[in-house]
């Protein structure tokens, strides 16, 4: 349960100098750092998503993955506005956990002070039963 899916990143690149670090270890990547923990009812996830909006972020869950993308586009302003750096700009962020064995349909969600937190409700277990067969 919850094998972590390797998380993909979508970055900005906060200028276009030539950087050979970035050229040799890729893009500059940001992880939502992400908690998860287990009662007997639910599972919880927690992932820090600060910066971006609610509005900004989206989960969804499809073929027993669920998936957590948060995008920020940065405001274009006509004028420069007195910068003499700018390094916050677009930014995106995906996360994606392997959930089989839980409700998806009863996935619930929350955003506080920067904090995503999902409650996942596990199914039922199924015990399987035994059928006694009469012998004719």
């Amino acid at each position: 349960m919850f094998d972590m899916i390797p998380f993909t990143s979508r970055s900005y690149k906060p200028s276009t100098i030539w950087d050979p670090f970035q050229e040799f270890f890729g893009a500059v990547t940001h992880a939502a750092a992400t908690d998860i923990r287990e009662s007997d009812k639910d599972f919880t996830i927690e992932t820090e998503l600060p910066g971006f909006d609610k509005s900004e972020i989206a989960v969804s869950v499809k073929e027993g993955v669920l998936t957590v993308k948060a995008e920020h586009q940065a405001k274009t302003e006509t004028d420069d506005n007195g910068y003499i750096r700018r390094e916050r700009s677009n930014a995106s962020v995906e996360r994606s956990f392997e959930v089989s064995g839980v409700d998806a349909g009863a996935i619930s969600a929350q955003f506080t002070n920067g904090v995503l937190t999902l409650t996942l409700p596990k199914l039922p277990e199924i015990v399987p039963q035994q059928h006694q067969i009469e012998i004719q």
